[in-house]
């Protein structure tokens, strides 16, 4: 029986911790100790701890940046985990490694956990990466720029790369280990697997040194089942955050769409959803069962996390999808791009719902466009991607 640890660093909502759970216990099928490393355990207990595994927190970079440097691609995200502070980050890579010295693990598995990739380097244990396309980036000289559909000059990336990687070698010299060639060293040796659909990737050109695209991967078995309302109306399930700008305004034309429409909206005030709510518009404070609601729904309305995206595609539902962030903007291009919805761009407001929703409910072009995409991944699962996952993690075992 061989040690995996299971670390997450960044990002935020349930989408890592479904992940790292599939991955988990696929391994655990095959006879391997799995121990989690978590940055939010709010949520540790029902979905981790009462399935079996043991669960610590993971090491944190908790001061914000003020007037953040304007970095073009992955390097932002590294500058936002603490990258540039060198003597912070040789604080939190020291912290990485009494953790490996408590759970000794055989086999790190990080998923969205760069400083826990970086705290390995030159200890000898086998490093895999499991993660989103975003959380993942093609692995070539430089990282490419996040916003792919604008022309972005190579030398621009590399700077971004260059602002962050001087910080990150002073940290590592601080504390003994090798110095990164470039900032994409960072996965140089690293099994990378991408639980993502080729469509939906957040980079359309996902290919590169040990990266695979694995398939699909969230939790649509738990949470409660979906109670529609009553009546004859089309059903549209949203997934949304009441603090959207334009929240109560796409309330407003769900309630008079002619639809059966079920929300589930996380933290909403019990007053606000009887506010909100109407004959054909039901709230659901609890998380609803995804795989119920795609099942059922003729459109899916979200923030464009991969997640919820990718279980409304495998199930043919036509999409409106309301990034709040450039992560998932990417995902929400790649819905435009792939003809199965319609999005929003992030900051703005006052859109016309009324005349989304009805494009989405009458033109045929979006069901064809997603049933097509959903029977070209007939069959596939979050699962079998779990199963996938372990069988390409088992030989770094050996």
């Amino acid at each position: 029986m061989s040690r995996v640890l299971l670390a997450w660093e960044l990002g935020a909502n349930m989408g890592h911790i479904d992940r790292m759970l599939i991955t988990a216990r696929a391994l655990r099928a095959r006879g391997h100790e799995v121990t989690f490393a978590l940055k939010d355990l709010a949520r540790a207990h029902g979905r981790v701890v009462s399935d079996g595994f043991t669960v610590l927190q993971s090491p944190l970079w908790l001061p914000r940046m003020v007037n953040p440097p304007q970095l073009v691609n992955f390097s932002a995200v590294l500058a936002a985990a603490g990258w540039l502070d060198a003597a912070g980050l040789a604080g939190l890579l020291s912290a990485w490694r009494g953790l490996f010295d408590l759970t000794r693990p055989d086999l790190l598995v990080c998923d969205h956990a760069p400083t826990a990739m970086l705290a390995m380097r030159g200890l000898g244990v086998p490093l895999a990466a499991i993660g989103n396309s975003f959380e993942l980036p093609p692995p070539l000289q430089a990282f490419p720029p996040m916003n792919y559909w604008d022309r972005i000059d190579p030398a621009e990336c590399m700077r971004s790369d260059e602002r962050v990687r001087a910080p990150a070698n002073h940290a590592l010299a601080l504390t003994g280990a090798p110095a990164l060639p470039r900032l994409t060293a960072l996965f140089d040796g690293v099994r990378c697997l991408a639980a993502s659909l080729p469509e939906l990737a957040h980079y359309p050109d996902h290919g590169g040194r040990g990266l695979s695209l694995v398939g699909p991967s969230y939790v649509g078995d738990t949470g409660v089942a979906p109670a529609w309302p009553s009546g004859d109306g089309r059903r549209v399930f949203a997934y949304l955050s009441p603090g959207h700008s334009d929240f109560e305004p796409l309330m407003a034309a769900l309630r008079n769409a002619g639809v059966r429409a079920i929300v589930h909206a996380k933290g909403l005030a019990p007053d606000a959803a009887r506010r909100l709510a109407g004959p054909s518009l039901r709230f659901e404070s609890q998380p609803v069962q995804m795989d119920g609601a795609v099942r059922d729904a003729d459109v899916v309305v979200s923030h464009a996390s991969l997640g919820t995206v990718t279980a409304a595609a495998l199930a043919g539902c036509a999409q409106l999808v309301l990034p709040n962030h450039m992560e998932q903007y990417m995902v929400a291009r790649r819905v435009t791009e792939s003809g199965i919805g319609l999005a929003v761009a992030p900051g703005t407001k006052g859109a016309d719902y009324p005349k989304l929703l009805r494009a989405l409910l009458e033109e045929p072009a979006f069901r064809t466009a997603a049933a097509a995409l959903a029977q070209r991944h007939a069959g596939v699962t979050p699962a079998a991607t779990g199963e996938r996952i372990a069988r390409e993690l088992e030989p770094l075992l050996a």
